[in-house]
């Protein structure tokens, strides 16, 4: 896999406010071979996949801050460009196709106080198929179109003394288009496409007191429906059934964590929590034959790390996730797949 592009801006400050200006090339390439050995410890064997997948992007963006005493709105607007490209070198077939978008957005801050801000915003949002969705082995293009959606944010941020600081938002994001639940690349669970319609709210809180810190972020998913129902991109056939949940769209998730930090001693705790979820557009509630249906339990993960600095140049560092080695359902698109075992990391830092 390689990435490469230029990314130039231009900040120009003036009377009214700030000008920014940017642009943006990218090039991304795919190389990529399965081979298939007959033994579990072989390096040889059947090539299933030779393939090349590009993609060439353009994008460019113009926005201007006015100032207007203690209120600041953004008005912006975006271009994108997309060429991508799918060389099945087994069958020596090449397949293409572009996509482009337009997207605007509007950004307002309120600052009555030097602690207090108040924060809305407005945008379109707009997300290219993948090369392997859109391109399929054959060559043949599949319709998928691009995600667009309108995303709307209206939230506060506090600043309580030097210790403590709090953040609170509503979020809704309306989908005229969202790509959910598989892959056609992974053949048995075809990509599909509809209306969805998300909302909810977002807390976060940070502090220090004295040696101790700690942190908390929430987010209650309130809404995330299926606006229509969910159709397979393919076959164009009816999968999912208008006002269901969305699929892997928990309504409740949670991060905490709490520290010590002791001259160069940091030491730290934090547990990470995701509600059930539906892993099906249906909804289907007991687990199917083959794992790819069935809500998914909510689960805990602890983990831990702990950063000793012994200088300015030499620091050391224990990281453990998964701290209990907890066995958990992610994910069922292809069948069961469960979360990430206990993973200890130990390392040393030196800054030259």
């Amino acid at each position: 896999y390689t990435t490469w592009g230029v990314e130039p801006r231009l900040t120009a400050k003036n009377p009214l406010g700030e000008l920014q200006v940017g642009l943006r090339v990218h090039r991304e390439e795919q190389d990529r071979k399965q081979i298939n050995a007959k033994q579990p410890l072989g390096r040889t064997g059947t090539t299933a996949e030779d393939n090349l997948r590009t993609t060439d992007a353009l994008s460019a963006f113009i926005a201007h801050r006015f100032d207007i005493q203690q209120l600041q709105i953004t008005p912006i607007i975006r271009y994108e460009d997309i060429d991508v490209e799918r060389t099945n070198r087994l069958s020596n077939v090449t397949g293409s196709s572009s996509i482009d978008n337009v997207s605007a957005g509007l950004g307002v801050t309120y600052n009555p106080t030097k602690t207090l801000t108040v924060f809305a915003s407005v945008h379109e949002g707009f997300a290219p198929p993948r090369v392997e969705d859109l391109i399929g082995g054959a060559g043949t293009v599949t319709e998928v179109d691009g995600e667009e959606s309108l995303n709307m944010e209206l939230g506060v941020r506090s600043q309580i003394g030097s210790q403590l600081s709090l953040q609170a938002a509503y979020f809704r994001n309306d989908y005229d288009n969202l790509i959910a639940v598989g892959s056609i690349a992974g053949g048995s669970t075809p990509l599909s496409q509809g209306e969805a319609l998300f909302s909810g709210v977002e807390l976060s809180a940070d502090g220090q007191w004295d040696n101790v810190f700690s942190r908390f972020a929430y987010t209650w998913l309130n809404e995330a429906e299926q606006s229509t129902a969910y159709k397979n991109v393919a076959s164009k056939a009816i999968v999912g059934v208008a006002g269901k949940r969305q699929p892997y769209a928990p309504e409740h998730t949670l991060t905490a964590a709490v520290g010590y930090e002791w001259q160069g001693l940091r030491a730290e705790v934090e547990a990470q929590y995701v509600g059930e979820q539906f892993s099906d557009f249906a909804n289907t509630e007991q687990p199917s034959a083959d794992g790819q249906k069935g809500r998914i339990a909510s689960y805990t993960v602890w983990n831990s790390s702990v950063n000793y600095a012994f200088n300015r140049q030499v620091s050391s560092f224990v990281t453990v996730k998964n701290l209990t080695d907890k066995t958990y359902i992610v994910d069922r698109t292809r069948g069961i797949q469960v979360g990430m075992p206990r993973l200890v990391q130990v390392g040393v830092k030196y800054a030259f």
